[in-house]
């Protein structure tokens, strides 16, 4: 058997999207379609190989005005979202447009399924349930996509258990997962959306270790850009956390890697300005230049240690909307020179490993108390 056209197979994977605008309304979806797309599902994993998932599918015209109208009832707020955001230009804008025009025409999709499942969960966090399904769920999404269909994936209904099961006749000990409106696509050109790239947010034997680049040989080195990442929500607004990261004299109030700082420039709200840090280990203190590299006004904030062009090493400060929350992410990457971490790894090939883990856990160890410092800030001030 050959292999997998793999560009076609990663295609599939990234460009399968939530569909709520562009499903067409008009063109029936066959049974023997939704038959193949659901045989494609139940090859996903199950727990214990116990075939317990269950699929509705719904047709009828007034179940499923029943059906939107307990939807549009719990997704009331998303309209109110959209309406409140329509024409600002916020992040999520677009989001809640979309939303809400589901909520306004949950009915409208040829077909509605659902997936379900044989069981209750009971939050005692063992496998079997929830975890039988998703896997199940999202293969089916995949098949869809493969025949030119698409869905959206929607959990409010859950919220309405009780109406639901009456409405559908479903049985005591049942557990509804998600709902899928479905219909072929209008076009078919979707694709991959912005994402932070795999070098941000995986990390390797402990959490927050990252490398820049891949490691030749899967180990700790110097040269695959070693660094730490931790993060924090805070409750608070970005505009509220963002004048506590873009001065670097504010962290040093918690005695970290910045343990104080001067700026340099009259300037220094942008790229290219100068900041003095005198960073302290143990009884050693020492002073070091650094240089503005990145400023986004409200989003991040990025500073390279003494040579702007070949970095001792890069920190940098991002904010992220998430609700009426800000996510706090604070990260480091070793340069492979200009810093005494990489001096000291590579002095010894066969200790390289042991520095790099010894320096990042103190790191780790000052950045989370930064963080931890200005959340305190911030939601004080909030």
């Amino acid at each position: 058997m050959t292999a997998f056209d793999v560009a076609e197979a990663d295609r599939l994977l990234s460009t399968t999207r939530a569909v709520r605008r562009r499903i067409d309304t008009d063109r029936p979806v066959a049974d023997d379609v939704l038959f193949d797309c659901i045989d494609v599902a139940e090859q996903a994993p199950s727990g214990g190989n116990v075939a317990s998932r269950r699929w509705l599918v719904i047709r009828d015209p007034a179940t499923k005005r029943r059906l939107a109208e307990l939807y549009a009832e719990s997704g009331e707020f998303m309209t109110k979202i959209a309406d409140r955001l329509e024409g600002t230009g916020h992040a999520q804008e677009k989001v809640f447009a979309s939303s809400a025009h589901l909520v306004e025409h949950f009915d409208a999709a040829p077909a509605l399924v659902i997936a379900g499942i044989w069981g209750r969960h009971d939050d005692s966090g063992r496998p079997g349930l929830f975890d039988s399904v998703l896997q199940s769920a999202w293969s089916f999404n995949l098949a869809l996509r493969a025949r030119g269909l698409g869905t959206a994936w929607t959990t409010m209904l859950n919220a309405r258990e009780a109406e639901l099961t009456e409405i559908l006749g479903i049985p005591p000990g049942v557990t509804t997962v998600v709902t899928f409106p479905v219909g072929y696509t209008i076009g078919t050109d979707f694709k991959a959306v912005a994402r932070r790239p795999a070098e941000e947010i995986t990390y390797f034997e402990r959490w927050g270790f990252t490398r820049r680049r891949p490691s030749a040989d899967g180990t700790p080195r110097v040269a695959a850009g070693p660094g730490v990442t931790v993060e924090v929500d805070i409750a608070a607004r970005p505009a509220v956390v963002w004048p506590l990261i873009s001065d670097p004299t504010v962290p040093s109030r918690f005695e970290t890697e910045l343990d104080a700082a001067e700026w340099l420039t009259e300037a220094p709200h942008g790229v290219g300005s100068r900041f003095a840090g005198t960073n302290r280990l143990g009884d050693r203190t020492w002073e070091i230049e650094n240089h503005v590299l990145e400023y986004e006004e409200g989003r991040s904030f990025a500073w390279g240690t003494v040579d702007p062009q070949d970095p001792g090493a890069v920190w940098r400060f991002e904010i992220e909307e998430v609700g009426p929350r800000s996510r706090l992410r604070f990260s480091v990457v070793i340069g492979e020179r200009n810093n005494l971490t990489a001096v000291n790894a590579l002095a010894d090939p066969d200790q390289e490993g042991r520095v790099l883990a010894g320096r990042r856990k103190m790191m780790r160890t000052a950045m989370t108390h930064t963080i931890e410092g200005i959340r305190a800030l911030a939601e004080r001030t909030d």
